[in-house]
């Protein structure tokens, strides 16, 4: 994949080690050093660890227990300052220090990383290696001491700008100065570190130990993270910074971390991709012979859009497919279940797609269970607008036009997207049948029903529907009767007259052709206002 503008990519090399100022540490040591020796009953949000380093093999055991003996040596102790407070010891677990260099792995000892306490240049993150004499501190955070195979400085663990996850950078460029990440050699480049890991400084092999905490901790941790990105990396917390799981999957170059909703054919994940930390949405489309029709048709229908370019438009950048084989796993699984003679009926999955896109949190539902004020919702409806009428300047029908399917990345300037394109098709007019249902019901528009023929004007119904929803008109939760449209219209004649107030009353008609339609209201309502800033009075109403 093409590498975006801001991706955080090659971000120190070692070059700029020694040109970087320190930064003040972000919380005091004192507390974090008291929570972690004097008193271990503190929980892990109160101690501020967030990860492990473990030495794995013999040389790696041996090079941390040669730093514990320089820390711990009155002629050397105050050398050593630096790299004593990143030596951690569980509580609760003998220290073997003595023990055979050969032997096994001591889970009491590794390396702390803590957001309280923080390596020399923050931004950086910490440097591992085995120390060069002419720089302070040796110009490492996790000294490496007699590391067979280590350079002066070898690597970095950190956070990036940009980027949701924790990384580790390769940045010495000399021949035979090896980085590897589960097997994976790095030069000069980055990888996101997964919950399953194996980390190689030349001839020292790691791993970085995660901790795991309950959801409430994990929140209180993301807290303490945001103000980290703040004060430290001087932005805003990309949207995924979740401690690494053992929930993980690797798919390609990303990784599926959080599912957020599910579907008829699959759900939807949360993903980072493991070079650039990147983070984005997967919906994941598992077709099988019955559904194999409506799969293909999105699946058709992404591959068709996802080099449209439309700022209104949240489309899937990326299409992974695998075909699976009548040997998968699950078949396997069932036939053991059963008997070797059982073949594959209409239910099991035969293809699998994963269709990538932007991530974006928030929604338009969102507007509908809070009160903001017209001048707050106004400009997201109109940008709503204006990407329907993209859409159907270039053809196509949504067909699922709803307050879930329409995202707020920002509101200060105002910035909405249309997602979700499994209903939209090309067809012009579509036919309404038992076959192909697409919408949700409550927004379905009156010539949506069984046999009838209908057309894009469908879309306009929907938002129109969207729109008196974010005016705090509580949608029925069927199909719009008769009835139920002349309430709607009664209601919008009691309201004060505004630009989406008057689009809603001419979108809002039994009669597709009467409809307003998406380029007729930007042009007649709402074409001074889609992109305006919000001003300090305006920002008041969204806190």
């Amino acid at each position: 994949m093409p590498r975006e503008a801001n991706d955080p990519v090659n971000l120190a090399g070692e070059d700029r080690l020694t040109d970087t100022v320190p930064f003040t540490r972000f919380a005091s040591p004192s507390r974090f050093e008291q929570a972690r020796h004097d008193t271990p009953e503190l929980s892990l949000e109160e101690q501020g660890i967030f990860a492990r380093l473990r030495p794995l093999n013999k040389n790696a055991r041996r090079a941390f227990k040669a730093l514990k003996a320089k820390a711990q040596d009155d002629d050397t102790a105050e050398e050593y300052k630096h790299h004593r407070q990143f030596i951690g010891t569980d509580s609760g677990v003998t220290d073997k220090a003595d023990s055979a260099d050969d032997g096994p792995a001591e889970d009491s000892d590794h390396y702390v990383l803590s957001i309280g306490l923080l390596p020399e240049f923050p931004t950086l993150g910490w440097r591992i290696g085995r120390g060069r004499n002419k720089l302070k501190n040796l110009g490492v955070d996790l000294l490496i001491p007699e590391g067979e195979g280590v350079a002066g400085v070898h690597a970095r663990l950190c956070w990036m700008k940009g980027a949701g996850g924790f990384f580790i950078v390769a940045v010495n460029l000399r021949d035979g100065v090896d980085v590897f990440l589960n097997g994976e050699q790095l030069r000069n480049e980055q990888r996101l570190i997964p919950f399953q890991n194996g980390i190689s400084i030349g001839e020292c092999n790691f791993t970085l130990d995660f901790v795991q905490r309950s959801h409430e901790e994990e929140e209180q941790f993301q807290v303490e993270l945001s103000a980290f990105y703040s004060k430290v990396m001087k932005e805003n917390a990309p949207l995924m910074l979740p401690t690494p799981s053992g929930n993980e999957v690797r798919l390609g170059n990303w990784l599926v971390r959080n599912p957020i909703a599910s579907g008829g054919f699959g759900r939807v994940s949360i993903v980072t991709h493991v070079h650039t930390g990147r983070a984005a949405a997967a919906k994941e489309l598992w077709c099988t012979p019955r559904n194999s029709g409506n799969v293909h048709r999105e699946v058709k229908m992404a591959e068709a859009i996802k080099d449209l370019k439309h700022k209104r438009l949240n489309l899937p950048f990326e299409i992974y497919h695998q075909k699976l084989k009548e040997a998968n796993a699950q078949q396997a699984r069932i036939e053991k279940l059963l008997d070797s003679s059982w073949s594959p009926g209409s239910s099991d999955t035969t293809d699998l797609y994963i269709l990538y896109s932007p991530l974006s949190t928030g929604t338009f539902q969102a507007l509908t269970r809070s009160r903001f004020s017209n001048k707050v919702y106004t400009p997201l409806f109109a940008q709503v607008l204006e990407g329907l009428a993209f859409l159907h300047d270039n053809g196509i029908a949504h067909r699922d036009i709803k307050p879930g399917n329409l995202t707020i990345r920002s509101y200060d300037p105002p910035d909405a997207q249309i997602i979700d394109f499994g209903c939209a098709t090309f067809d012009n007019p579509i036919l309404y049948s038992r076959y192909d249902r697409p919408g949700t019901i409550p927004y379905l528009a009156p010539e949506q029903v069984e046999g009838a023929k209908y057309c894009r004007d469908v879309d306009y119904w929907a938002a129109a529907l969207v729109g008196i929803e974010i005016m705090g008109y509580s949608r029925p939760s069927l199909q719009v009767t008769a009835a139920i449209y002349d309430e709607i219209h009664a209601w919008l004649d009691q309201q004060k007259s505004d630009p989406i107030v008057l689009c809603c009353k001419e979108m809002l008609q039994f009669e597709p052709e009467k409809r307003l339609t998406a380029k007729q209201a930007v042009a007649k309502y709402f074409s001074s206002g889609i992109n305006g800033a919000v001003t300090k009075r305006r920002r008041s109403e969204l806190t």
